[in-house]
This record gives structure tokens, sequence and C-alpha cells, in this order.
């Protein structure tokens, strides 16, 4: 064991601080606090999948712990499942599909980052995801749409990735496989989602009689054998009582859109980090079969990023404090191997309104900078990767007007209200050539006026868009005067958030963590947003809940014995 400590001091004020590993010649000798089979750290969708799947062996004890109430940002997202093949909800909605069909297609997605044959299993597991989470207390099901939309207003199923786009369409038969979590005791769902898929998984988790779960607990040091497998985990946990309530309220409350517009989101961090530094009790975990990783990734460590991604800090950190870097950390410090800490999905929808696909992106160089219509993730590294941060959709008055028509008419929950306001009162501007208008934004004039015309001239022509776009969402744009809508990533009220993808490297096939220095570590495991995994490459809405059930389940079938992925499909 060689470990990695590179990132050890790369540290916020509220990041969870992660030690060198302990080593003990006999675990047998040491003193424990507490024991268990399998330890599960950070209990968002992926570790309470691999704490459920786990369960279902009754001759198993398992410990799970998180830093909040559990959730993480699994229950702060709009509760979207990738999931396709044939599931129940698709069959009924009358859907086609299958997991050769859906393999196709996320083969386009996920590139040469994972093999063709773990794409292949995912489908074919992924099948069977809405059966066994609802079996659990969560919920899915129809109507289906059709909407271009980056999450629908009132429909479960639709099409959150790029399965129309002409690259979607040749490599699949296009099917929607984004299922929104719904309200558990029924009626539709009226904000995100997350909220409803993880707190009847939880709750059911809790209701496991050999699962104990501890709440407000930090991981903080790995502990290893003269081997260097892992046998156990230190942690520093504040007792149940009015601090821990305390806690949690300061954690629902700091990632509240309110507070963060208002400013209080740092007072907020400093008090948990307050009661953690002053409440917490370090205690000892003995593991006999292995520790899951499933801390998230570590968006919310500005420092850490700025040495792995610095072209994404102005990005908006989506998830909870808790996504610090600690679990990839603790992975580090007892030699495991990490890839793609560089990889981030940022986020910049450019629907809806649907009619915004209709126009034309320019980067600072007044050149096209992306296909409109695709994914935002995709939008969002053309802005940061090679944007330096600044781009804005270019359209004429017709197309102006069919945005203000579509945006007023749109059923739309109160973020969506701040952002719109913001979108079109404070970051539109308009001139009434396109000369002016390149003026106004800071762009060379005659190059963003030679894309226009370029773009222009495709559509006259009825040539293929050079970038991909959709017939459908091709016109010209002609007839001033003309807009500039900003969608940099500079915009206080609309900013890009996002996620990292890097993190520790897994067997596809177990789950088990890579060492560094070849083979495995002994007796450890990691999931979702902690380990590399199949949205790592390209994100589409639900990949990465459908990554963590997936992950976390394979997790939890290799510490049972049952080969991994196998048992999944």
């Amino acid at each position: 064991m060689k470990p990695d400590h590179r990132f050890l001091d790369d540290l916020t004020e509220t990041s969870t601080r992660v030690e060198p590993a302990l080593v003990t010649d006999d675990p047998d000798k040491e003193t424990w606090d507490a024991d268990c089979d399998v330890l599960v750290v950070g209990v968002g969708l992926a570790g309470v999948c691999a704490a459920l799947r786990t369960s279902e062996d009754k001759n198993l004890q398992v410990i799970a712990i998180d830093r909040g109430e559990g959730g993480g940002a699994s229950r702060l997202s709009g509760g979207v499942v990738y999931m396709g093949g044939g599931t129940r909800a698709q069959k009924e909605a009358g859907i086609e599909d299958t997991p050769e069909n859906m393999a196709n297609y996320l083969a386009f997605e996920t590139g040469n980052l994972v093999r063709l044959d773990t794409v292949q299993r995912f489908a074919e597991a992924s099948v069977h995801f809405q059966d066994w989470l609802e079996s659990y207390g969560a919920r899915f099901g129809g109507p289906a749409t059709d909407e271009k939309t980056s999450y629908p207003e009132t429909a479960s199923i639709y099409y959150s990735g790029n399965e129309l786009t002409v690259p979607g369409r040749e490599r699949a038969k296009p099917a929607p496989r984004g299922h929104r979590a719904k309200p558990a005791k029924g009626g539709e769902p009226t904000d995100l989602s997350g909220q409803y898929l993880l707190p009847p998984l939880i709750e059911s988790m809790e209701s496991q009689p050999n699962v104990r779960f501890f709440r407000q607990t930090r991981a903080t040091r790995m502990i290893v054998d003269g081997d260097g497998a892992v046998v156990g985990l230190e942690v520093m946990r504040i007792p149940p009582g009015f601090a821990a309530w305390r806690h949690a309220k300061y954690m629902s409350l700091v990632n509240n859109l309110i507070v963060a517009m208002l400013g209080m989101g740092g007072k907020i961090q400093s008090a948990i980090a307050g009661l953690e530094r002053n409440k917490a009790k370090s205690l000892r975990i003995r593991v006999r079969k292995g520790v899951v990783l499933s801390a998230g990734g570590f968006t919310y460590n500005r420092t850490m990023m700025a040495k792995t991604a610095p072209d994404y800090l102005e990005s908006h950190p989506l998830g909870t404090i808790a996504d610090d870097g600690s679990g990839i950390k603790l992975g580090m410090t007892v030699g495991a191997r990490t890839d793609l800490l560089d990889r981030i999905s940022a986020w910049r929808f450019l629907y809806p309104p649907e009619s915004w696909t209709n126009a034309c992106s320019v980067g600072p160089d007044g050149e096209r900078l992306v296909g409109e219509e695709y994914y935002g993730a995709r939008t969002g590294e053309a802005v940061f990767s090679h944007a330096g941060g600044k781009a804005w959709l270019i359209m004429d008055e017709p197309l102006q007007s069919r945005v203000r028509e579509e945006i007023a008419t749109m059923k739309k929950m109160f973020f969506q209200k701040v952002q719109f306001r913001a979108i079109q009162k404070d970051y539109t501007v308009s001139a009434p050539t396109l000369d002016e208008l390149a003026t106004k934004i800071g762009v060379p004039a005659d190059r963003m006026v030679k894309t226009i015309e370029t773009y222009n001239g495709y559509i006259e022509r009825g040539e293929p868009d050079p970038l991909g776009k959709s017939e459908k969402y091709r016109r010209k744009i002609e007839t001033g005067p003309f807009y500039a809508t900003d969608f940099g990533s500079s915009l206080k009220l609309s900013p890009i958030p996002a996620l990292t993808m890097g993190g520790l490297v897994v067997d596809e096939d177990t789950g088990e963590v890579l060492s560094a220095e070849g083979g495995k570590v002994k007796g450890l495991y990691a999931a979702g947003r902690t380990a590399i995994g199949i949205c790592s490459h390209y994100y589409v809405s639900g990949l990465s809940l459908g990554d963590c059930v997936w992950s976390g389940m394979r997790a939890a079938e290799t510490i049972k014995g049952n080969g991994g992925v196998a048992a999944l499909a």
C-alpha cells in the first residue's frame, strides 16, 4: 500500500479533514466502539442502495453513516433515474425499448470511458431498477411526454438526454428513459423529486433489523491491517441530542435557494463546522467484510477544484457541503487509484423554452459554440472549456417573440421564475443590426455576422447542420431588431450548476477499488460520485442516479458473494 496524500490539505472551512490511514498489526486486539460486516459511508442514493441490497442477507450486519440526515445530493436533485430497456413504467406508457437499444444509445454518451459490456449490463439491469426501488417505497410511473424540456412540468417519463438528436437517432431508436420519482402516497410531483425518492428508501433502510444508521457522523480515517486490507474506520459523531438537532437544521438550511440568494450560506456553513469541531466524539468501527465509500464528489471543495479543474470555478456547486472530496481522499490514503479528477459536468440548458433551441449560439470569438438542442452538459462544457465562460444566444425579433410567449405560458417552479425574469430583464440585450449587437456584447462584429450568415446559408441550401441540429429546430435569423441572451458562467441569478465526475477507479464487474500499484485495495468498494461510473464521460439527466443504483447494488452483491454485476441483470 502506497498512500496518495496529494489532496489531504486541500480544505475549505467546512471540509471534512481526512487523516492518513492508521495501520494496526492485529485488529482483534484493538479497542472498537462498534462493529459490523459492512460499513457504508454516505447515504445518498448509492449508499442507501448499497445498504438495502446488503441487508437482504440477514446474516450480515450493516452500519450506514452520513454527515447529515441522509439523502445527500440525491435528495436535492430532480429525482430522475435513467433506466430503460422495457421498465414497467415504459410498458404501461406504450414505450418500446430493449436493453440492446438502450445500450446502443448509451455507447454514444459513455464513449470509451467504460467497457461496452459494462454499458450492456447496466442497460439489462436497469430494466429491474423500478421494481426493486418500489419494493422499498419509491414510486414511478407515467405519464410520458415528448416535450423538449430539461425537467418535465407534470410528466414523469421523458427524453432526458440526447436521444432525439441526430447522432442519438443514428445509433438507436429513441425512447424516453428519464423516470422522475413520484410522491409515494399518491398524487403528482409538484417540486424537485429527489425529496420523493430518498426519504422512503432511507426509512426502509432504517427499518431493516440488521442495519444501524448513524447520522451527523463524518468519516475521518481509514484503519488497515499490516497487509493494507481495510478493517475499520474512525469517525466523528455528534451524539443524538440538541447539538445533533441543530446540526440537522443547519444542514437543511445551507442548500436552500433563498438562503443562498440572501448571502447567508457562509454563516450557516461556519455554524455547521463549529458544531462538528466542538460537539463530535470519536468512534472506531470494526469492519469484517468491506467499506463502501459513497460520500459524493468534491464540488463543494473549491480548493481541491482549483487544482484539478480550475476552468470550472465559476460554476455553482451542485450537492451538499459534504461533497468535499472526503470519500475520494479516504480511498487515496490506502493507496487507491484515482482518475478524471478534472472531469466536471456543468449544465447550461438552452431549453425550456423550446424556442431557444432555434437560436444560434456564439462564443466570445463570434464563432458558433455548440449544437443548441444538445443536453445541458455538452453546452456547459463548451461554455467553460472552449469559451472561457462567455456565451450568447443570437435571435431575431420573430424568434424572441416566440420565446416571450412560451415563457409566459410555462408552468414554472420558484427558481425558474427567478431565473427567467433575470434572463429576460437583465441578461438579454438588443440592437437594430447584428453588427451593433456584436459590439454591444463585446464580440468581433465581422466574425459574428459571418457566423449568422453561414448558419442561415446551410438552412437556405437545405444542407445538414454542421453541428447536428435536428431539422425541426432550424430557422433563419434575419429580421431585426436582433437579440443576444447571455448564457455564460457569471450570471448571479442564473448560475451554471456543476458536479464532479472523477474519483476512485473501481473494477467494473465488482465495484472493488483498484490500487494505484496494481490489483485491488482489499475490503474497499466505491459507488456513486465517489467513483468513476457510467455517467463520468457525458452526463444526461438521471444517469448519475441510475449509476448510483447500479454501483451501490454492485458493491453489495460482491460483498454478499453473488458475483457483483452478474447478479444484477
